[in-house]
Formats: structure tokens, C-alpha cells, sequence
């Protein structure tokens, strides 16, 4: 599908209103069997299958491709559906009462009567029509409507406008009666024509928009729970949630003279049972997974308590930072009561969970709690506090970034230099800090810091939260929130070299290190001279083997036993055995295989090395190649063979191939 992308528009665009797309079109001259579009859907490969009057289509984003639809009941196919197995079903005009899947290994399509098909089935096969799309990154939406497109703004009143005359021609659209309509997971709308075959947009201008919350733009606090639904505490009297995929306006308000008495939240987070925990200036209230409100939590004696910070450790502990001092609360027991457990150390605004350490960030320093002891760890104020998957602790102060080390902490150097970070987030291998009217990336690996900056909104401390999921940060400030689209950023913000992964680097990284621990060499005698030296006791060497020979009866040596090939290791063997599990997983990472291998990346990415002399995903990339080979002795099509290697898309797989190869994959099936 990336083939179909036009150049991305400036990196960081501030998308406010409803904006005109600029479609491209495909016609009949591209390979469409007729103009006329009846309806579209996407697969879980990704492809556009297209419905027309002249036949079922699917598009690769390159190539149109003729499906089997002589199999079918009809060729007017008006309906398809891709199920949540993948499977993907059609039914035709006037066939309602059967239903055609369409199966991947043979490639043909098998039709069923509905009425046969188990309750399950029917609902995966027999879906309504879809004619509106919401843009998950943004508040816009577009729909059919009377056979027109329309696209609205649900941030602003009185913004829809419907792709007619001039607006159409501005948008490249060459008609103006549609049937069809498609926003597929590369955030590509799909607008199928009556007369002018089919027309798509980007409708991503950037990597980067703006949430403008409602009623007011002053964000506190935010979350992201397991559900995908993003929780925001807007200014001082509201806490609103935005459900995954709807739109900004589709909230839940929890009124604060109901269910939450009061004001000026400043936490909010998810435990491992569903369970959302806020805590403000009046307290910490908890709602239950099932439950419709929240709850007021006893913090003991009485005593108005203002809770800043919240964490649950890996023993199903919640810990709670608070302006008296440090509390715990233990969530498998009921009722759920929270115990001042130190109030050395008082208005505790982060707290993080590091094996058995815990880490307090307060105005008047960073502390550290092992074994029921506080012990002082820096002096001055810090805002926040987060580990990275190596272990890493990284605080925010006021002037900029730390680290902590075994003894203290030591200053890092980064775009957030001079600053008083307000917030830090870690997705993958980088660092995001957020501070007043900017934000920083830093790649904790090289170092590499990039500064990113966004329009008129000034961060606040702890309203910054990730959904890991997707990849998607949320900084909220005085204006909103801003969120990042910081996996599809990956490629852009990595040091120096583009599509730079994290196994690669270490490979760079070791290297360096190898470098490095050399001896240096010693200068002195030059290197002429050692050479001389070692041409006459070559040829002093030779003399003497010509001498033994002429003294001596040779006598015939064993001819020696060919070696067998070296047995792989059990390592490879459990690697190897992971990968073919995984070939056809286009999400497959080093992670993910070192999780299963049962041991840390770094030290599975050492045994690679070791073991193979491959980086991790070049290992798996030789891998899926040799199966690709000989699957392509055997006669398969380069397109299927792409897909069930975990190639994103035949052009990358055909790239790989002739790195490998040394010939493209058409050429290999020939030979």
C-alpha cells in the first residue's frame, strides 16, 4: 500500500478544521474491468478489493488483479466484509440469501445459503453497508449521502461541505455521484465513482494533530487505558473519556459533584484489573471495571489528602504520592484502604517502580526506597521519573535531563538542555520529553537528541500518556492534547542512517566496542622491516623442508575423512524453529523472538552473533528468503510468496531477494 502514498507534507502541519483532500484516480486505462464502483472493502494483507459492474477486482497498489467471479451466484457483487479471522465474504445483487467466501489457499470461492451457516458465521458473512468513516487521528468525518461525499468537521459547527462542482474539480474528483466508501488502515480514503472508476486520498497530512478538548482547553491529566479509550481531566471540574475510534465530541462525562467530589485532578491511571484510579485535591477514587462511578478510597484518619502521584509495582501494590507523604495500598485486599507508609518525604508528585526500589520525584528532590529506607538521590527539584526497557532510569528537572546512576544521577545532553521537562514518555528505543512549548526525542542507544516543535500550547507536568498499541503519544498543555504518531516517526528520527532497527545499531554498537577494546599499536620499528624478517624465515623454512625430504622416505599420509557439517546449535535450533513459526508475521520483531527464546534482547542479540554471525532480524530475513526460494522452485507466484514470508509488500521482498540472491525472484523460478 505504500506504493500509493504521495510525498508526506510537512513534518509537523497543525491540522485545525476541515481541510479539502486531493484525490488521484483509477480507471479502466489502469486496469479496472468498468468505471462504475459498487462497493470496496480491505483485507487483512491490506489489499482494496473492488466491486465493479464489470467484475470483482483486488488492488495491491500497484496492480489490479481478476478474482474468480464466474464461481459466484452473480458478478454484481454489493456487499463485502473482511471477518475478524480474515476470511473474507461477498454476497451479490439480489442473493442476499447466500454468501460466498472466498478461500486463500485454493483461491476460489465457495458459496453457502445463509440459512445453513451456524449464528457465528452469519454475522461474520452478512454485514450492512458502511457508507461513514471517522478519522481516528483527527475530528473529521466523511459519508455517502444521496450519493454524494461529504465531509464534516465535529469540532466545528456548521463545517460540513459536500465534493461538488468547483470543490470537486479543486480535489481532483472528475464526478460527483459515488456509491462506495473506504478508510482503510493506512488512513486512505477510497471513494468509489458511478461513472469515473475509483478515487483515494491521504488523508494524513502529518504525523502530528491536535486534540481540542471540550469545553475547556486545559488538559491535567491523561491515561490510556487496556480498552483504548484515552481518559482526560480537563481543566478543574471535568474528567472526560474518548473511546477508542470515536470521534473527539463522542466523551463520557463524569460529572465531580456526582461521583467525584473533587477538584483539579492530577493523576490518572489503569491497574492490572481494569480498574481506573484518579487522584486530585480531594483524595484518590477508584472505578471498578464493571462499575458506572467512582468510589472515594479511605486514606486513613480523616485528614484531607491531596494525591499527586500514583504506580503499581509488580506486587499488585498501589503506591500513592500525596502532600503528607508516601502511601500503599494493597489491591487484592478488600476493602481497599490506603496506609501512610513515610512521611519523611512529602509532596510526592511521581512515583516509578524499579524491581525493588521505588523512585519519588518531589519538589525538594529525587529520592529512592529499598527495604523500607528513603535515601536522598538528588538535591534539587525533579518533575518526572521514567525506566526504559533497558533498565534506564531518566528524571526531568529543571533544567533539563538525568539519568541515574549507581551513586547519583549524571547530567545528559539533549534539546530539552535549559528547560524544565514536564513530562517523559519511552516507546521503543526512544525518550520523548515534553517541556513548555516544546518537546524532544532522544535516542537512548546513541544519544542522538531531536528537537520537535508544536504551535501555541504549553505542556503541564504529568498530562503526557502512550498507547502502546498503536505507538500514539499524548501531551496535554494549556491548548489540548498534541499527539504523535511516533511509530510511523521511527524511520525519520533514527541517528543519521534511515531505516536504522534497533539490532542493527547494536551490531554498529558492538563493533565499537570490539574497536575499542583493541590495543592500541605501538609505534617504533617500521613495518619494513618486520617484513624482512619475515621473508627469511619463510625461505630459511623451505630449505629445511626440502633437506627432511631428501633424507627421508615420505611416507604416506591417511587420506583424512571428510567433516560433516557441524551440527547447529540447540540455540539456532530453537530460533529457527520460532521464525518458521512466525513466517508469515509481518510484525514479527526482535523482541517478540527474544521473548520467546526466554532471555533479554541484548543477550539474545550476543548468542546471534555468536552463533550465527547475523544480526537478529538478518537472521530472520535469511530465513524467510531460503523458504522463499523454494517455494519458488515449486512454481509459486512471487506476490503470495511475499506475503506468507512477512514482507509488508512484493517490492521489499523482491529488494531483499536481490540483495541475497543476486537476482530478482522472477528470474530465480526460471532458472
Amino acid at each position: 500500500m505504500r506504493a500509493l502514498l504521495t510525498s508526506i507534507i510537512s513534518f509537523f502541519t497543525l491540522i485545525l478544521g476541515a481541510q479539502t483532500l486531493h484525490f488521484h484516480q483509477l480507471t479502466v486505462k489502469d486496469g479496472l474491468p468498468h468505471n462504475s464502483i459498487i462497493t470496496l472493502a480491505q483485507d487483512k494483507k491490506g489489499d482494496i478489493w473492488v466491486a465493479t459492474h464489470g467484475g470483482l477486482m483486488i488492488y495491491d497498489g500497484k496492480t489490479f488483479h481478476k478474482l474468480p467471479d464466474n464461481e459466484l451466484p452473480d458478478k454484481r457483487v454489493d456487499r463485502m466484509n473482511c471477518a475478524p479471522d480474515g476470511t473474507m465474504w461477498v454476497q451479490c445483487f439480489e442473493r442476499h440469501q447466500q454468501a460466498s467466501r472466498y478461500d486463500t489457499l485454493t483461491h476460489h470461492f465457495v458459496t453457502y445459503n445463509v440459512s445453513d451457516l451456524d449464528e457465528a458465521q452469519q454475522q461474520q458473512a452478512v454485514q450492512p453497508l458502511n457508507r461513514t468513516f471517522a478519522d481516528p487521528r483527527s475530528s473529521r468525518t466523511w459519508t455517502i449521502e444521496k450519493r454524494q461525499l461529504v465531509q464534516t468537521d465535529t469540532l466545528k459547527a456548521g463545517s460540513a461541505f459536500t465534493y461538488t462542482g468547483q470543490t470537486a474539480l479543486d480535489a481532483g474528483l472528475k464526478d460527483e455521484i459515488f456509491y462506495s466508501l473506504l478508510l482503510d488502515r493506512q488512513g486512505i480514503l477510497w471513494a468509489g465513482s458511478a461513472n469515473n472508476g475509483l478515487f483515494f486520498a491521504e488523508t494524513h497530512l502529518s504525523h502530528y494533530h491536535r486534540l481540542a478538548c471540550q469545553p475547556s482547553p486545559l488538559v491535567r491529566a491523561t491515561c490510556m487505558d487496556s480498552k483504548g479509550t484515552l481518559w482526560i481531566a480537563i481543566g478543574d471540574k471535568q474528567l472526560l473519556t474518548l473511546p477508542k475510534g470515536a470521534n473527539v465530541t463522542t466523551t463520557i462525562t463524569y460529572p465531580m459533584t456526582d461521583s467525584v467530589e473533587g477538584r483539579r485532578l492530577r493523576a490518572i491511571i489503569e491497574d492490572g484489573k481494569g480498574r481506573i484510579w484518579l487522584g486530585g485535591h480531594d483524595g484518590l477514587y477508584v472505578k471498578e471495571a464493571s462499575a458506572a462511578t467512582f468510589n472515594k478510597v479511605d486514606m486513613g484518619n480523616g485528614i484531607q489528602t491531596h494525591v499527586f502521584g500514583l504506580c503499581e509495582d509488580k506486587s499488585n501494590q498501589l503506591w500513592i504520592g500525596s502532600d503528607r507523604g508516601l502511601h500503599l495500598l494493597k489491591l487484592d485486599e478488600q476493602p481497599l484502604r490506603a496506609q501512610l507508609v513515610d512521611s519523611t518525604v512529602t509532596s510526592i508528585s511521581k512515583i516509578a517502580a524499579d524491581k525493588d526500589r521505588l523512585w519519588l520525584a518531589t519538589e525538594n528532590g529525587l529520592y529512592c526506597r529499598v527495604d523500607g529506607k528513603i535515601t536522598p538521590w538528588y538535591q534539587q527539584a525533579a518533575h518526572a521519573i521514567v525506566i526504559d526497557a533497558r533498565g534506564q532510569i531518566w528524571v526531568g528537572t529543571d533544567n533539563g535531563l538525568l539519568r541515574v546512576t549507581e551513586h547519583g544521577v549524571e547530567h545528559v545532553n539533549s534539546a530539552a538542555d535549559g528547560h524544565i521537562v514536564k513530562d517523559l514518555l519511552c516507546w521503543r528505543d526512544f525518550l520523548w520529553c515534553s517541556y513548555e512549548q516544546g518537546l524532544c526525542c532522544m535516542n537512548i542507544y546513541t544519544g542522538q537528541s531531536t528537537e520537535l516543535h508544536t504551535e501555541h500550547n504549553e505542556y503541564l507536568d504529568g498530562s503526557a500518556c502512550i498507547d502502546v498499541r498503536t505507538g500514539t503519544l499524548y501531551f496535554g498543555g494549556t491548548e489540548g492534547i498534541d499527539c504523535l504518531q511516533a511509530d510511523n516517526l521511527d524511520e525519520q528520527l533514527r541517528s543519521g542512517r534511515p531505516q536504522l532497527w534497533l539490532d542493527e545499531l547494536e551490531e554498529v554498537l558492538l563493533q565499537q566496542q570490539e574497536q575499542q577494546a583493541k590495543p592500541e599499536e605501538k609505534t617504533g620499528t617500521p613495518w619494513w622491516v618486520f617484513a624482512l624478517i619475515g621473508l627469511a624465515v619463510l625461505i630459511l623454512a623451505a630449505v629445511v623442508v626440502l633437506i627432511v625430504r631428501k633424507s627421508k622416505k615420505e611416507v604416506p599420509q591417511p587420506s583424512k575423512e571428510e567433516k560433516t557439517p557441524a551440527e547447529p546449535s540447540p540455540f539456532v535450533v530453537k530460533a529457527t524453529a520460532i521464525v518458521n513459526a512466525h513466517m508469515s508475521d509481518t510484525e514479527f520483531t526482535a523482541e517478540q523472538l527474544a521473548q520467546e527464546m526466554a532471555m533479554s534482547r541484548t543477550k539474545m542479540f550476543l548468542l546471534m552473533k555468536k552463533e550465527t554471525g547475523k544480526a537478529a532480524m538478518e537472521f530472520v530475513r535469511d530465513i524467510r528468503l531460503e523458504y522463499a526460494a523454494d517455494q519458488l522452485k515449486k512454481g509459486a507466484q512471487v506476490t503470495e510468496i511475499a506475503s506468507a514470508c512477512g514482507f509488508s509488500d512484493p517490492s521489499s521482498f523482491r529488494r531483499s531477494f536481490v540483495r541475497k540472491f543476486g537476482i530478482n525472484p522472477s528470474q530465480f523460478r526460471s532458472l
